[in-house]
C-alpha cells in the first residue's frame, strides 16, 4: 500500500470517528437543552396554576389546545412532582404535580407538544450531516490535490533512486521544493549516491589494476617455468617440483580471473543484455566439451525445448560453461548427465559421490570436496550471476544424482 493511500485512510478514519462521536454528543446536548427549555415552560404553567388555586381556592378550568393540555384528577394517593415524555397522537412533554383546592387533593397534569423541538433537532441533524459531507468532500479534494502536490518531491526522489545505476555514473538530481524535510532527504540521497559512486570507482579501479598487475608476473612465471621444464638437465625430482609450481601458478591464474569476474558482477559492469537462446547455447557447450565427455565415457541425455532469457551474452556463456564443466569434472567414470531445458527452467543432473559437506553451502566461495582439484569458485560464480539477474538456482541430491535447477 502506498504511503499517500495509507495516510488518506488513517486521516479519513480518524476524522470520521471524531465527527461521529462529536455528532452524537452534539445531538444529545441539543436534545437536553431543548427538553430543559420545554420543562422550564411547564414549570411556568405549574406556577400559574398554583397561584390561581392560592388566590381563589379552586382549580382553573381544564383546557385542551393543539400544543397544550391541562387537566386535573381527584386522588387520595400521594403525588410526586415529575416530568415525562409520551407518544400518543404526537410527541408530548408532561409534568405531574399535586394541587390542594377546597381541602381536596388533586393530581394536575400539564402537557406540551414536543414536535417543534423534534423538528428543530431534525433540522440540526440534517445541517450537521450536510456539513460533514461538505467537510469530507473538502478533505478529499485537499488530499487528492494539495497533499499529492506536497508529496511530489518525495516521489521524485524515490523515482531517482530507482533509476540510479552505478554504471551510468549519473548522480541524483536536485529537488525543487521549499519543504525542509524533503530538502534534507534530497541532500542525504545525493550524498549517499556520491559516496556510492566514489566507492564503486575505487573498487573498479582496484580490481582492474590488480588484475592487470597480477597477470603480468603470472605470465612471466609461466613462461620461465616453460623454459625450465624444457631443460634436459633436470632430474625427475626437480621435474616434479617444477610441475607442482606450474600447476599452482595455473590455479592462481584461474583464481585471479574468477575473483576479478565476481568483482565485476558485484559492480554490475555487465550491463549489455540480449535475448539468449539457452537451448542453442547448451548445444554449443556440448560440442565444445565433447572430448571431456567422451574421455570419461559419460552417457549424455538432452531434452531441450526452445527457451530464451534476457541477459549478458558473456555471463550467459560463463553460467552454462560452469554448470556443464561441474557436471563433467565431478562425474564418475561411465556416469551420466541429464539436461532438461524448457521455458523458464534449466535442469542439469549428474552422477557422482555424495558431497563431503552440507549441500546448503554448495554455492559458497571456496566450498569444495577435499579431493577436488578446482578452486571452489565455479558454483559461486553461477550463484552470483543468478542473483544478479534475479534467477533462482537450487541444488538437490537424490538417487545418486546431483541436480542443479535454474529458474528464470
Amino acid at each position: 500500500m502506498k504511503l499517500f493511500t495509507k495516510y488518506g485512510r488513517i486521516n479519513f478514519l480518524a476524522i470520521l470517528s471524531v465527527l461521529f462521536a462529536g455528532s452524537v454528543c452534539y445531538y444529545y446536548i441539543i436534545r437536553y437543552v431543548l427538553i430543559h427549555q420545554l420543562d422550564e415552560t411547564l414549570k411556568v404553567e405549574e406556577q400559574e396554576i398554583l397561584d390561581f388555586v392560592h388566590k381563589k381556592n379552586q382549580l382553573p378550568e381544564p383546557s385542551q389546545y393543539r400544543d397544550q393540555t391541562v387537566f386535573f384528577t381527584r386522588t387520595d394517593e400521594p403525588v410526586k412532582r415529575r416530568f415525562l415524555s409520551v407518544r400518543h397522537h404526537g410527541h408530548f412533554r408532561q409534568i405531574f404535580f399535586p394541587v390542594l383546592a377546597d381541602k381536596m387533593q388533586y393530581m394536575a397534569m400539564v402537557s406540551k407538544s414536543q414536535e417543534e423541538s423534534d423538528d428543530l433537532i431534525g433540522l440540526i441533524v440534517i445541517i450537521t450531516l450536510g456539513l460533514m459531507g461538505l467537510l469530507f468532500l473538502v478533505l478529499y479534494l485537499v488530499n487528492r490535490l494539495v497533499l499529492r502536490k506536497l508529496w511530489r518531491p518525495f516521489y521524485q526522489t524515490l523515482s531517482s533512486i530507482k533509476q540510479f545505476h552505478l554504471s551510468s555514473q549519473r548522480t541524483i538530481p536536485d529537488l525543487n521544493t521549499d519543504i525542509n524535510e524533503f530538502q534534507e532527504l534530497g541532500i542525504a540521497v545525493q550524498e549517499m549516491a556520491r559516496k556510492v559512486l566514489q566507492d564503486y570507482d575505487s573498487v573498479k579501479n582496484f580490481a582492474d589494476n590488480a588484475s592487470h598487475e597480477m597477470q603480468t608476473p603470472l605470465a612471466i612465471i609461466n613462461s620461465r617455468l616453460d623454459l625450465m621444464i624444457q631443460d634436459q638437465k633436470l632430474d625427475e625430482r626437480q621435474m616434479k617440483q617444477l610441475q607442482g609450481i606450474y600447476d599452482a601458478t595455473g590455479r592462481l591464474t584461474k583464481l585471479n580471473q574468477s575473483l576479478l569476474l565476481l568483482t565485476k558482477i558485484d559492480n554490475n559492469q555487465f550491463v549489455n543484455v540480449k535475448d539468449i537462446s539457452l537451448d542453442l547455447l547448451i548445444k554449443e557447450k556440448i560440442f565444445e566439451l565433447d572430448e571431456l565427455i567422451h574421455a570419461k565415457h559419460l552417457q549424455l541425455s538432452v531434452n531441450a525445448s526452445p527457451a530464451s532469457v534476457q541477459m549478458n551474452e558473456y555471463l550467459a556463456d560463463i553460467l552454462i560453461n560452469n554448470l556443464m564443466s561441474n557436471a563433467i569434472r565431478h562425474n564418475l567414470e561411465n556416469g551420466k548427465i541429464d539436461i532438461i531445458i524448457c521455458p523458464g527452467m534449466l535442469k542439469i543432473s549428474n552422477t557422482s559421490d555424495p558431497l563431503g559437506f552440507d549441500g546448503a553451502g554448495i554455492f559458497d566461495r571456496f566450498q569444495k570436496n577435499a579431493q577436488s582439484q578446482g578452486i571452489g569458485l565455479g558454483l559461486a560464480i553461477v550463484k552470483q550471476i543468478s542473483d544478479n539477474y534475479h534467477f533462482i538456482i537450487d541444488y538437490s541430491y537424490f538417487n545418486d544424482l546431483h541436480t542443479f535447477t535454474l529458474r528464470f
